[in-house]
Protein backbone atom coordinates (compact mmCIF):
# COMPACT_ATOMS: atom_id res chain seq x y z
CA UNK A 1 0.00 0.00 0.00
CA UNK A 2 3.09 2.39 0.77
CA UNK A 3 4.98 1.49 -1.82
CA UNK A 4 1.72 2.67 -4.35
CA UNK A 5 1.62 5.69 -2.23
CA UNK A 6 4.84 6.81 -3.41
CA UNK A 7 5.05 7.04 -6.37
CA UNK A 8 7.64 8.72 -7.96
CA UNK A 9 6.43 12.49 -8.26
CA UNK A 10 5.58 11.71 -4.43
CA UNK A 11 8.95 11.07 -3.70
CA UNK A 12 10.84 13.95 -5.65
CA UNK A 13 8.29 15.81 -4.01
CA UNK A 14 9.42 14.75 -0.39
CA UNK A 15 12.90 14.85 -1.14
CA UNK A 16 12.57 18.70 -1.91
CA UNK A 17 10.29 19.08 0.94
CA UNK A 18 13.05 17.71 2.90
CA UNK A 19 16.10 19.55 1.74
CA UNK A 20 14.00 22.76 1.88
CA UNK A 21 13.46 22.17 5.35
CA UNK A 22 16.80 20.87 6.78
CA UNK A 23 18.53 23.28 4.61
CA UNK A 24 16.83 26.38 6.28
CA UNK A 25 16.73 25.24 9.90
CA UNK A 26 20.81 24.88 9.05
CA UNK A 27 20.63 28.34 7.75
CA UNK A 28 18.88 29.62 9.88
CA UNK A 29 21.32 28.46 13.34
CA UNK A 30 24.41 30.17 11.13
CA UNK A 31 22.68 33.17 10.98
CA UNK A 32 21.46 33.26 14.96
CA UNK A 33 25.01 32.38 15.79
CA UNK A 34 26.18 35.18 13.82
CA UNK A 35 23.56 37.56 15.05
CA UNK A 36 22.83 37.13 18.22
CA UNK A 37 25.33 35.07 20.33
CA UNK A 38 28.39 37.65 20.67
CA UNK A 39 29.80 37.00 23.68
CA UNK A 40 30.15 41.06 24.92
CA UNK A 41 26.30 41.42 24.41
CA UNK A 42 24.88 38.55 25.33
CA UNK A 43 23.58 38.02 29.12
CA UNK A 44 23.35 34.95 31.18
CA UNK A 45 19.98 34.70 30.82
CA UNK A 46 19.55 34.89 27.01
CA UNK A 47 22.00 31.59 26.97
CA UNK A 48 20.21 29.81 29.10
CA UNK A 49 17.26 30.39 26.01
CA UNK A 50 19.35 29.76 23.48
CA UNK A 51 20.26 26.59 24.96
CA UNK A 52 16.98 25.54 25.24
CA UNK A 53 15.90 26.62 21.79
CA UNK A 54 19.18 24.69 20.29
CA UNK A 55 17.92 21.30 22.24
CA UNK A 56 14.97 21.14 20.60
CA UNK A 57 15.75 22.29 16.91
CA UNK A 58 18.78 20.07 17.12
CA UNK A 59 16.52 17.57 18.18
CA UNK A 60 14.48 18.09 15.09
CA UNK A 61 17.12 18.80 12.85
CA UNK A 62 18.66 15.33 13.27
CA UNK A 63 15.33 13.56 13.19
CA UNK A 64 15.07 15.00 10.09
CA UNK A 65 18.29 14.19 8.61
CA UNK A 66 18.08 10.71 10.15
CA UNK A 67 14.35 9.90 8.67
CA UNK A 68 15.66 11.62 5.21
CA UNK A 69 19.02 9.74 4.98
CA UNK A 70 17.58 6.28 5.76
CA UNK A 71 14.44 7.18 3.09
CA UNK A 72 16.96 7.80 0.54
CA UNK A 73 18.76 5.32 1.36
CA UNK A 74 15.98 2.86 1.12
CA UNK A 75 14.35 4.64 -1.89
CA UNK A 76 17.76 4.07 -3.62
CA UNK A 77 18.16 0.59 -2.93
CA UNK A 78 14.00 -0.22 -3.89
CA UNK A 79 15.33 1.05 -7.55
CA UNK A 80 18.46 -0.14 -7.75
CA UNK A 81 16.66 -3.79 -7.33
CA UNK A 82 13.75 -2.70 -9.42
CA UNK A 83 16.57 -1.59 -12.31
CA UNK A 84 17.93 -5.07 -12.16
CA UNK A 85 14.55 -6.72 -12.60
CA UNK A 86 13.68 -4.78 -15.23
CA UNK A 87 17.08 -5.24 -17.13
CA UNK A 88 16.72 -9.16 -16.42
CA UNK A 89 13.20 -9.10 -17.93
CA UNK A 90 14.25 -7.10 -20.79
CA UNK A 91 17.36 -9.25 -21.37
CA UNK A 92 15.91 -12.63 -21.52
CA UNK A 93 12.53 -11.36 -23.41
CA UNK A 94 15.04 -10.03 -26.11
CA UNK A 95 17.14 -12.71 -26.07
CA UNK A 96 13.92 -14.87 -26.54
CA UNK A 97 12.94 -13.11 -29.31
CA UNK A 98 16.28 -13.05 -31.04
CA UNK A 99 15.82 -17.01 -31.04
CA UNK A 100 13.00 -17.04 -32.37
CA UNK A 101 14.40 -14.45 -35.36
CA UNK A 102 16.87 -16.48 -36.23
CA UNK A 103 15.02 -19.45 -36.74
CA UNK A 104 12.50 -17.41 -38.77
CA UNK A 105 15.19 -15.89 -40.84
CA UNK A 106 16.77 -19.63 -41.48
CA UNK A 107 13.17 -20.64 -42.85
CA UNK A 108 13.04 -18.15 -45.29
CA UNK A 109 16.41 -18.20 -46.68
CA UNK A 110 15.60 -21.99 -46.92
CA UNK A 111 12.78 -21.02 -48.55
CA UNK A 112 14.31 -18.52 -50.80
CA UNK A 113 16.79 -21.54 -51.87
CA UNK A 114 14.19 -23.70 -52.89
CA UNK A 115 11.55 -21.49 -54.86
CA UNK A 116 11.83 -21.63 -58.08
CA UNK A 117 11.62 -17.74 -58.78
CA UNK A 118 14.80 -17.41 -56.16
CA UNK A 119 14.63 -13.35 -57.10
CA UNK A 120 11.49 -12.67 -55.98
CA UNK A 121 10.77 -9.13 -54.36
CA UNK A 122 8.56 -10.17 -51.82
CA UNK A 123 11.27 -12.75 -50.72
CA UNK A 124 14.29 -10.36 -50.34
CA UNK A 125 12.02 -7.70 -48.19
CA UNK A 126 11.16 -10.24 -45.56
CA UNK A 127 14.71 -11.40 -45.21
CA UNK A 128 15.74 -7.88 -45.71
CA UNK A 129 13.35 -7.17 -42.66
CA UNK A 130 13.93 -10.09 -40.62
CA UNK A 131 17.45 -9.11 -40.43
CA UNK A 132 17.13 -5.27 -39.69
CA UNK A 133 14.68 -6.51 -36.73
CA UNK A 134 17.32 -9.44 -35.46
CA UNK A 135 19.91 -6.14 -35.43
CA UNK A 136 17.54 -4.24 -33.49
CA UNK A 137 17.12 -7.52 -30.88
CA UNK A 138 20.75 -7.55 -31.04
CA UNK A 139 21.08 -4.03 -30.14
CA UNK A 140 18.56 -3.93 -27.31
CA UNK A 141 20.94 -6.93 -25.80
CA UNK A 142 23.87 -5.10 -25.90
CA UNK A 143 21.94 -1.91 -24.63
CA UNK A 144 20.99 -4.12 -21.86
CA UNK A 145 23.66 -5.79 -20.69
CA UNK A 146 25.91 -2.57 -21.90
CA UNK A 147 26.78 -1.67 -17.90
CA UNK A 148 27.67 -4.64 -16.77
CA UNK A 149 28.63 -7.14 -19.91
CA UNK A 150 31.69 -8.51 -19.60
CA UNK A 151 33.83 -7.54 -23.15
CA UNK A 152 36.41 -9.55 -24.51
CA UNK A 153 40.31 -8.11 -25.27
CA UNK A 154 41.09 -10.49 -28.33
CA UNK A 155 42.81 -10.00 -31.24
CA UNK A 156 40.21 -9.69 -34.33
CA UNK A 157 40.90 -10.03 -37.85
CA UNK A 158 39.04 -7.14 -40.00
CA UNK A 159 39.25 -9.27 -43.28
CA UNK A 160 36.92 -12.06 -41.62
CA UNK A 161 34.19 -9.64 -39.85
CA UNK A 162 33.81 -8.17 -43.22
CA UNK A 163 33.59 -11.31 -45.29
CA UNK A 164 30.86 -12.63 -42.56
CA UNK A 165 29.21 -9.13 -43.16
CA UNK A 166 29.29 -9.13 -46.68
CA UNK A 167 26.25 -12.59 -46.54
CA UNK A 168 24.14 -10.25 -44.84
CA UNK A 169 24.56 -7.19 -47.04
CA UNK A 170 24.45 -8.50 -50.43
CA UNK A 171 23.14 -5.55 -51.90
CA UNK A 172 26.14 -3.85 -50.92
CA UNK A 173 29.49 -3.54 -52.43
CA UNK A 174 31.95 -3.71 -49.34
CA UNK A 175 35.96 -3.03 -50.27
CA UNK A 176 38.43 -3.37 -47.80
CA UNK A 177 41.73 -1.53 -48.19
CA UNK A 178 44.09 -3.87 -46.41
CA UNK A 179 43.76 -6.70 -43.76
CA UNK A 180 44.09 -5.10 -39.97
CA UNK A 181 43.86 -6.84 -36.54
CA UNK A 182 42.16 -4.97 -33.72
CA UNK A 183 42.16 -5.47 -30.14
CA UNK A 184 38.57 -5.84 -29.03
CA UNK A 185 35.35 -8.21 -28.43
CA UNK A 186 34.07 -9.95 -31.94
CA UNK A 187 31.01 -9.85 -30.69
CA UNK A 188 30.93 -6.03 -30.01
CA UNK A 189 32.63 -5.66 -33.48
CA UNK A 190 30.58 -7.29 -35.31
CA UNK A 191 27.82 -5.16 -33.77
CA UNK A 192 29.53 -2.00 -34.49
CA UNK A 193 30.07 -2.23 -38.21
CA UNK A 194 26.43 -3.66 -38.94
CA UNK A 195 24.99 -0.84 -37.35
CA UNK A 196 27.14 1.40 -39.44
CA UNK A 197 26.68 -0.83 -42.93
CA UNK A 198 22.83 -0.93 -41.86
CA UNK A 199 22.79 2.80 -41.38
CA UNK A 200 24.45 3.20 -44.94
CA UNK A 201 21.72 0.71 -46.71
CA UNK A 202 18.87 1.69 -45.25
CA UNK A 203 18.93 5.81 -44.40
CA UNK A 204 21.32 6.39 -46.82
CA UNK A 205 20.75 3.86 -50.14
CA UNK A 206 24.21 3.68 -50.39
CA UNK A 207 25.55 1.12 -52.87
CA UNK A 208 28.96 0.81 -51.77
CA UNK A 209 31.08 1.35 -49.32
CA UNK A 210 34.73 1.35 -48.79
CA UNK A 211 36.85 1.36 -45.41
CA UNK A 212 40.59 2.88 -45.38
CA UNK A 213 43.10 2.34 -42.60
CA UNK A 214 45.92 3.90 -41.35
CA UNK A 215 48.28 4.16 -38.79
CA UNK A 216 48.15 6.62 -35.87
CA UNK A 217 50.61 5.22 -33.45
CA UNK A 218 52.35 2.09 -32.08
CA UNK A 219 48.97 0.33 -31.39
CA UNK A 220 46.47 2.37 -32.68
CA UNK A 221 44.78 2.67 -36.31
CA UNK A 222 41.89 4.33 -37.84
CA UNK A 223 39.46 3.02 -39.86
CA UNK A 224 37.39 5.58 -42.35
CA UNK A 225 34.27 4.07 -44.13
CA UNK A 226 33.05 6.07 -46.20
CA UNK A 227 29.60 4.94 -48.48
CA UNK A 228 28.24 6.61 -51.86
CA UNK A 229 24.61 7.17 -50.17
CA UNK A 230 22.35 10.26 -49.83
CA UNK A 231 24.89 12.02 -46.68
CA UNK A 232 22.98 12.87 -43.17
CA UNK A 233 20.34 16.12 -43.25
CA UNK A 234 20.79 16.78 -39.34
CA UNK A 235 23.14 17.75 -36.67
CA UNK A 236 25.81 15.42 -36.96
CA UNK A 237 27.60 16.15 -33.53
CA UNK A 238 24.51 14.52 -31.83
CA UNK A 239 25.09 11.22 -33.83
CA UNK A 240 25.75 8.11 -31.45
CA UNK A 241 25.47 10.85 -28.16
CA UNK A 242 21.48 10.34 -27.67
CA UNK A 243 18.26 8.58 -28.91
CA UNK A 244 16.79 10.69 -31.69
CA UNK A 245 13.81 11.61 -32.27
CA UNK A 246 13.01 10.92 -35.74
CA UNK A 247 10.39 11.31 -38.35
CA UNK A 248 11.24 8.01 -39.98
CA UNK A 249 10.07 4.95 -37.83
CA UNK A 250 12.84 2.95 -38.56
CA UNK A 251 15.21 5.10 -36.92
CA UNK A 252 16.17 6.69 -33.35
CA UNK A 253 19.26 6.38 -33.02
CA UNK A 254 20.16 3.57 -30.85
CA UNK A 255 22.21 1.75 -33.38
CA UNK A 256 24.97 4.63 -33.56
CA UNK A 257 24.26 4.96 -30.12
CA UNK A 258 25.30 1.70 -29.13
CA UNK A 259 28.10 1.95 -31.38
CA UNK A 260 29.67 5.01 -29.94
CA UNK A 261 29.18 3.36 -26.42
CA UNK A 262 30.75 -0.38 -27.85
CA UNK A 263 33.62 1.60 -28.73
CA UNK A 264 34.57 3.59 -25.69
CA UNK A 265 34.27 0.75 -23.56
CA UNK A 266 36.95 -0.92 -25.63
CA UNK A 267 39.04 2.07 -25.27
CA UNK A 268 38.00 3.32 -29.17
CA UNK A 269 36.28 6.29 -30.29
CA UNK A 270 34.27 7.30 -33.22
CA UNK A 271 33.41 10.36 -35.08
CA UNK A 272 30.46 11.35 -37.96
CA UNK A 273 31.13 13.35 -41.09
CA UNK A 274 28.38 14.27 -43.81
CA UNK A 275 27.22 16.71 -46.26
CA UNK A 276 23.82 15.98 -47.73
CA UNK A 277 23.99 13.99 -51.50
CA UNK A 278 28.17 13.49 -50.26
CA UNK A 279 28.12 10.42 -48.30
CA UNK A 280 28.90 9.70 -44.88
CA UNK A 281 31.53 8.86 -43.55
CA UNK A 282 32.91 7.85 -39.75
CA UNK A 283 36.70 7.40 -38.18
CA UNK A 284 36.70 5.22 -36.22
CA UNK A 285 40.03 4.98 -33.54
CA UNK A 286 40.54 1.51 -32.11
CA UNK A 287 43.63 -0.78 -30.57
CA UNK A 288 45.38 -2.43 -33.43
CA UNK A 289 47.62 -3.10 -35.77
CA UNK A 290 48.34 -3.35 -40.07
CA UNK A 291 49.16 -6.56 -41.30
Amino acid sequence: MLQKLLKPQVKTALAIVWFVFTFSLVAWWWVFFLLRLNPNTTTLEQMKMSHRMFVWEGSILLAAILFGGVSLVVFTYRDQKRHQRLRFFFSTFSHDIKTSIARLRLQAEVLEEETTNASSPILKRLISDIQRLDLQLENSLLLANLEDGELLHEDVSLRSIFSSLRNEFPELSIELEREATIRGDHRALLSVFKNLLQNSVLHGKATTVRIKIKTLSDNRIELQMQDDGLGFKGPVHKLGSEILKSQDARSNGLGLLITSRLLNRMNGHIRYDSRENEGFRSFIELEGQLK
